[in-house]
């Protein structure tokens, strides 16, 4: 049996598999990638001079020596209640399990919507007052809505008491008692303004600075860093659109050796190649990571940048880098004529003469400016990264 037309199939087949998992593969990903962030920007494709310069990296090889792909690690988040919306049902609804009934955090959250009961029936007996005081005619219904304010606010205030009282109970340092208070309050996202509620609610005639700080810095820590996204996203969702709360999301690194050497501010991930014509990762890293060249202070002087690529070691006395001196024009100066604004700077070159770059130099710059890694939402950025066991 000739064996030759299946050995050839094999081979033909394996290729076929090989070329769709290494090329089709990848850029059929890259080509079903959205451009929204989901925070109603989009990542831009590159334009002019920027663009150009994507084919002048390719046409030399940077990609041989310099990544774009800062390695990603294990993160999680850290999310931090910091205001309450509305409504408590809704709330509790939301939190779900991460907040267990009677712990010291649903204490707190009781004693935050007390100050927005008392707060929202002041409000309505001012309200009620006003429109009375404004009618030309004092009309029953008026009246009747000023006693039913009246009422109200006792309540409210009654309730607080308690509220207090069952937060506190066993407390018996006045600080101690003062910081779950102004804890509350800040969380509540209430103002009080009127002295002698405030008085009744024991927060004092004026509120001093230390209790200031206490109130504007409360928030209540949901998770401890290590939650993955999918752990957290319908909370985080829940929190904003069905209960009205703010919160804090930070991402905590757990093991991240490029954003904790600070090679990059973030993981590169394929949306950050959805508009390049050849999506360029690297080959292997004997040069700077570039995954996030343009934030970085290297980029912000064109003309040291022109200089390292003209003659690196100029920059760096250790640099591997090959000079690209193709990349510019050696141009002779008429005689009293002043060099171009764009020409080098500290490069050695007799008198008379200016070297300037061209045009691919000038897009090459522009390239490397457009690469940044902003955030995205499968890719946060951490500024200041804390391991999560530190927290």
């Amino acid at each position: 049996m000739n064996k030759a037309p299946w050995i050839f199939l094999g081979v033909l087949f394996t290729l076929s598999l090989s070329w769709w998992g290494m090329v089709y593969g990848p850029a059929s990903q890259l080509a079903a990638q959205s451009a929204d962030k989901g925070d109603g920007t989009a990542v831009l494709p590159r334009v002019g001079l920027a663009k150009q310069g994507e084919q002048v990296y390719r046409e030399n090889g940077c990609y041989y020596c310099h990544t774009r792909m800062a390695t990603g690690g294990e993160f999680g988040y850290e999310l931090r209640l910091s205001q309450l919306g509305g409504d408590r049902e809704i709330t509790d609804e939301v939190l779900g399990a991460t907040i267990s009934d009677g712990d010291e955090n649903d204490r707190l959250i009781d004693l935050a919507f007390a100050f927005k009961s008392v707060v929202a029936a002041k409000k309505a007996l001012d309200d009620a007052n006003k429109a009375l005081t404004d009618a030309k005619e004092k009309t029953p219904e008026l009246k009747g809505a000023v006693a039913v304010a009246e009422e109200r606010l006792p309540n409210a205030t009654a309730s607080f008491d308690k509220v207090i009282s069952d937060v506190t109970e066993g407390i018996t340092a006045q600080d101690e008692k003062d910081t779950i208070l102004f804890r509350a309050y800040g969380l509540s996202g209430v103002e009080i303004k009127d002295k002698a509620l405030m008085i009744q609610l024991g927060m004092g005639e004026q509120i001093i600075d230390e209790h200031k700080k206490i109130a504007n810095e409360a928030v209540i820590k949901l998770t401890d860093g290590k939650a993955k996204w999918g752990d957290i996203e319908d909370m985080v969702r829940g929190l904003k659109t069905r209960a009205g709360a703010q919160f804090k999301l930070q991402p905590v690194f757990i093991k991240w050796p490029d954003v904790q050497n600070k090679v990059a501010r973030r993981q590169s991930v394929s949306r950050d190649f959805m508009h390049d014509a050849h999506a360029m990762p690297g080959v292997m890293r004997l040069g700077p990571d570039l995954a996030n060249a343009g934030g970085k202070p290297a980029l912000v002087d064109a003309n040291q940048f022109y200089v390292h690529l003209y003659q690196p070691r100029l920059i760096s006395k250790k640099s591997a880098m090959p000079p690209y001196r193709y990349l510019f024009r050696k141009i002779k100066l008429n005689a009293g004529e002043s060099s171009p604004v764009n020409a080098l700077k500290h490069v050695d070159l007799e008198e008379g003469y200016a070297i300037i770059p061209t045009e691919k130099a000038e897009a090459l710059f522009e390239f490397l400016k457009s690469l940044r890694t902003d955030a995205l939402p499968e890719a946060p950025i951490v500024d200041n990264p804390q391991p999560a066991n530190d927290q």
